[in-house]
């Protein structure tokens, strides 16, 4: 008989169990076991991606994706050779190498299953899904939000913030704990790190088992970068008088530049920002001509120009394959511009009068001594070593009124300066 009842209370363990499993993946009962969310294949002992599929079997293999993305509509896995394609109705859950976490869940209001990617597990489930954040208690999925309310009055019409979160979070950490996040609670903002410290200190003090699932994925990857490259000049005159005209002896000039690259945002994987540092350098002769009925005037002037180059780069990878990148970018750039003059002459000559010539010395054109200047950029990147990348890129950027001419009494004009470069560099 004892023996019989042993056998019954060991199977009705194993029935609560089997129900368990399933329920805890998808976030209803709390703490999630290590053995779910676990990323280490017990055969290889490695990180990898895995998938656990509707019937509770999970899989080691690869997640098929370009960037390290938050969201998921549906999931390429490879599987000793064979890609298939998951929607949230065929999996429990999945996750990525990186820590990343996710589950098949009916948000509040929702009319189907979700891939939702879980932040923080515990007593408190905080998840993620297309910028919205959402609470699960274990009873019941709440949404974190707030909203902007009109009140009416005299005039034009006020609006203040009304933050249902606030009270969402204070009712789940009512208590002795709760009352000692008052503070940070009301102080927060609808965002992640917000969250993530106030459940984080929730279940410190309470005592009760978490996973920050988020841990090891970094908000943003800083690399250095270095580069040099080489450049050609484009000029046209914005306000060039009648019977003038002008040219460069050359229009190749050489930069190089250092920096930091921001990308990998946990959040905007395709994003990335650039701050670099610069030096431009151009050697060159200009000359202008001036025919005017009798009067004939040219002028010209042998200089090297300088420029000092800090832009800002804001780049969005449109492709990604084979961990190689192509991307597009904005620059916005401050140059600032110094100038020598090696030698500069202007020759006043009266055609009727041949034997007649006045020579000039003195510069006659200047350089805009500081610039903002816009720029756009096609660039790629490339793995050389598990450290290193190798990116090369074709930029253009437009300097409005760069270059000053004043020639003795003749009518002044300015110059644009569209400066296209190929620069290839290395980050690291």
């Amino acid at each position: 008989m004892i023996r019989r009842s042993r056998a019954k209370v060991l199977w009705f363990a194993t029935i609560i169990l089997w129900i368990w499993i399933p329920y805890c993946v998808q976030a209803q009962s709390g703490y999630i076991e290590e053995s779910i969310w676990s990323n280490v294949d017990p055969a290889s002992g490695l990180a990898s991606d895995f998938i656990i599929t509707s019937d509770g079997t999970k899989l080691f293999g690869e997640i098929i994706r370009n960037f390290d993305y938050a969201e998921y509509e549906k999931v390429d896995f490879e599987y000793k050779g064979e890609i298939k394609t998951y929607l949230p109705e065929d999996l429990r859950a999945f996750g990525l190498v990186n820590g990343r976490f996710f589950i098949s869940k009916r948000l509040p209001k929702g009319t189907k299953l979700e891939f939702i990617q879980v932040l923080l597990s515990g007593k408190l489930q905080l998840s993620f899904r297309k910028g919205e954040y959402y609470l699960d208690n274990g009873t019941e999925t709440q949404h974190l939000r707030s909203y902007n309310q009109k009140i009416p009055g005299p005039g034009s019409s006020k609006s203040r913030q009304v933050k249902l979160y606030i009270s969402t979070l204070k009712i789940n950490t009512a208590g002795i704990c709760g009352m000692d996040l008052t503070d940070l609670i009301e102080n927060s903002k609808i965002d992640e790190q917000d969250f993530i410290q106030i459940l984080t200190l929730y279940h410190k003090c309470e005592e009760l088992p978490y996973k920050l699932h988020v841990e090891k994925i970094p908000f943003v990857k800083v690399s250095p970068t270095v580069a040099v490259g080489i450049g050609t000049d484009f000029s046209n005159g914005s306000n060039l008088p009648v019977n003038r005209n002008y040219s460069f002896s050359t229009s190749l000039s050489y930069r190089a530049f250092a920096g930091v690259r921001l990308h990998d945002f946990r959040r905007f994987p395709r994003s990335s920002f650039e701050l670099r540092v610069g030096y431009l350098s151009r050697s060159t002769i200009f000359e202008s001509s001036y025919f005017q009925n009798v009067e004939v005037i040219t002028a010209s002037q042998e200089f090297t120009e300088s420029s000092v180059v800090v832009p800002i780069n804001f780049n969005y990878s449109i492709i990604k394959r084979m961990k190689t990148e192509i991307y597009i970018g904005l620059v916005g750039a401050v140059w600032i511009n110094s100038q020598k003059d090696d030698l500069a002459i202007i020759d006043l000559q009266d055609s009727m009068n041949k034997n007649e010539i006045t020579l000039i010395e003195g510069a006659f054109l200047s350089v805009s001594q500081n610039s903002f200047v816009p720029g756009i950029k096609l660039g790629g990147n490339l793995p050389i070593s598990s450290k290193m990348r190798l990116f090369a890129e074709i930029q253009a950027d437009y300097l409005k009124e760069y270059y000053t001419v004043g020639i003795v009494n003749l009518p002044r004009f300015s110059i644009n300066r569209t400066h296209v470069s190929l620069q290839v560099g290395l980050e690291f």
